[in-house]
């Protein structure tokens, strides 16, 4: 039987948080980008599987306008303690409390919050853009690469049957013939993998996963407990000189997940591996044991499941620059340090942006290589850090110094606000940043609040750079009251006029097929009052027939009515009589830091991978 054949730009494969997190992007490119996006379930995550949520992802939440129900609806974790016995007393106490998060590091903290309403907020975000939607029950049978120039990527895809879709997943018969047809033949320009640990797109494709230590059994369970443990409210690492160590963490409406690993060692152990869908008692039993004196009980078991880890990295996450592995499908590794939904998120917030310039007609596809150049060396970074907690925790009898430093030493790159990506075609050279300080090229843009010129309001500076798809040109002016930084601004926007990537792509979202959108943003040193919006040159006031000037391009570093404004220059590190220019991604990290004068060096930048320019190429 002929299969039905269709076309389109770019195919997510998952509905997972990396799915999604790629549609969320995707919508951003609607016009001039098609896109569709296949899952084999028949409905989101339930309940269960991940649960923490780190800064940088809810930084990227944030950049999309979704943050908000997850901060309503997930519990803060601001603090962690650490329990083992008492050497002389024999008891078991808290030993230490330490922040769950190093200060100063971002805006926000750590949230937990399950799985399935993390990928609810994306979804009610997908669903609001209306430019995709997810296409269930659908598995991707065969994937390979064709002759055509244009689309060169099949991918088979079969209709499952709903009604059997769940008995499939729960017998491990999900992936046989039996369950489902073969509809229809999808060609893409490009794929993103997003179908996890068993990804059938890495094997098919013969993409190999190095493994990078033994297998190991886990007890994940989540509970509304009953129990005098005084520190259930907040994250613990609870350790028993006698039974094992135990990982807790609080959770919405009351519940509370435990973690364990399953060494075999003991009986119950044993019990607990043998246990298929009965009950959770086994695993109750050995928490209890390890949590003594104190008492546990429960009436309410939301989720529980027993699971091998293994640690594996792909030794490369993309195929021929039109496959890209994302998420569990390019590496897996332990649950100790929260990381795998965030750095699955992570994964696909870097590299759809890039897919949205190529499929538009904005950028040379050779931008596309710079996600194996920026996301491997993360999953090579978490490689290491989890080989190192799982050290700490396992081998060490869950030393807490050991722990703490492990956690305090990599809280940086936990968090994800400290990846610093390197130097490449989107990341210009490192040096000649020293007259600021406060920012690292590379890294994503900290956000300090700032002062609306036109109204007075205090806002981040992160919020000016949503993910819309467009670049920002921040140019930090420096003291206008100084005549010749005035002099200065206004020959910035002559040079800036004169070059032609530049002055071309100033334009405002939404995104049009192969236009680029550049955002120019000042911040200036000086008070509002010092300071006339009208006075500035237009570049940074806009002017539109139907709605008029546009007031959200200048920002003041002001005091404003005591609510926390002032000091960006300070903490950037750049001085009020220079001033600096900072090109900034559409992902939040910064491209480039300039010299006010310097636009030359920013429209080359531009021309090294602009589709449309051949200028020193």
């Amino acid at each position: 039987m002929a299969l039905r054949t269709s076309k389109t730009d770019l195919l997510i494969i998952g509905a997972g948080p990396a799915g999604l997190m790629a549609a969320c992007w995707a919508s951003q490119f609607s016009e001039g980008m098609s896109t569709r996006m296949i899952d084999l379930k028949s409905a989101r995550t339930a309940t269960g599987h991940a649960d923490g949520i780190h800064s940088r992802t809810l930084e990227i939440f944030d950049s999309f306008g979704i943050v908000d129900p997850i901060l309503r609806r997930g519990v803060h974790e601001v603090e962690m303690g650490y329990w083992g016995v008492n050497t002389e007393s024999g008891k078991l106490e808290c030993q230490q409390r330490m922040r769950s998060q190093r200060e100063g590091l971002s805006r926000f903290g750590q949230m937990l919050l399950n799985q399935g309403q993390v990928e609810q907020v994306m979804i009610d975000h997908i669903n609001a853009q209306g430019h995709l939607s997810i296409e269930r029950n659908k598995r991707a049978d065969k994937i390979y690469f064709t002759d055509d120039p244009t689309h060169p990527v099949s991918v088979e895809v079969k209709s499952v049957r709903a009604d059997r879709m769940v008995a499939a997943i729960q017998d491990g018969t999900a992936g046989e013939h039996g369950h489902a047809e073969v509809t229809e033949a999808i060609q893409a320009q490009y794929v993103v993998a997003c179908d996890g640990a068993r990804s059938l797109v890495r094997e098919q494709l013969g993409v190999p996963l190095e493994s990078k230590s033994t297998d190991s059994m886990w007890a994940v369970i989540d509970i509304v407990p009953i129990t005098d443990f005084p520190d259930i409210r907040q994250s613990c690492a609870v350790h028993s000189d006698k039974y094992g160590s135990i990982m807790t963490a609080p959770r919405e409406n009351r519940l509370v997940r435990f973690y364990l690993q399953l060494t075999g060692g003991s009986d119950l152990e044993k019990k607990a591996l043998e246990q298929t869908e009965e009950s959770p008692d086994a695993i109750i039993q050995l928490a209890q044991r390890i949590m003594k004196p104190y008492s546990l009980t429960y009436e309410h078991c939301d989720w529980w499941s027993i699971y091998p880890i293994k640690q594996g990295l792909v030794t490369n996450s993309q195929v021929k620059n039109r496959v890209f592995l994302t998420g569990d499908a390019a590496h897996t590794h332990s649950p100790k340090a929260g990381q795998g939904m965030n750095v699955s998120i992570q994964d696909t917030y870097n590299l759809v942006w890039k897919l949205g310039l190529v499929i538009t007609g904005v950028a040379q596809p050779t931008i596309l290589e710079t996600y194996e150049s920026e996301r491997h060396p993360v999953a090579e970074q978490l490689m290491k850090m989890d080989a190192e907690l799982v050290e700490a925790y396992e081998r060490t009898g869950g030393s807490i110094s050991h722990v703490s430093q492990i956690r305090d030493e990599h809280a940086g790159f936990m968090s994800g606000v400290e990846v610093t990506y390197p130097e490449s075609l989107l990341v210009a050279s490192k040096g000649g940043t020293e007259r600021a300080k406060g920012i690292t090229v590379g890294m994503r843009m900290r956000s300090w609040p700032v002062v609306n010129h036109a109204n007075g309001s205090t806002v981040q500076l992160a919020n000016v750079l949503s993910s819309n798809g467009a670049w920002r040109l921040v140019v930090f002016a420096g003291d206008l009251r100084q005549s010749e930084q005035t002099e200065r601004l206004g020959a910035f926007t002559e040079n800036f006029n004169k070059q032609p990537l530049l002055s071309s792509s100033r334009r405002t979202v939404p995104l049009k097929k192969g236009h680029m959108a550049l955002e120019v943003i000042l911040i200036h040193a000086g008070s509002r009052s010092s300071v006339s919006l009208m006075d500035l040159p237009e570049i940074f006031r806009p002017f539109d027939e139907k709605l008029g000037w546009d007031y959200g391009k200048v920002f003041a570093d002001d005091e404003s009515y005591g609510q926390g404004s002032g000091h960006a220059y300070r903490e950037y590190g750049i001085s009020e009589d220079t001033g600096y220019l900072v090109l900034v991604r559409p992902d939040q990290h910064v491209a480039m830091v300039t010299g006010i004068g310097d636009e030359e060096q920013i429209e080359r930048y531009f021309s090294r991978w602009h589709a449309r320019s051949s200028v020193y190429n």
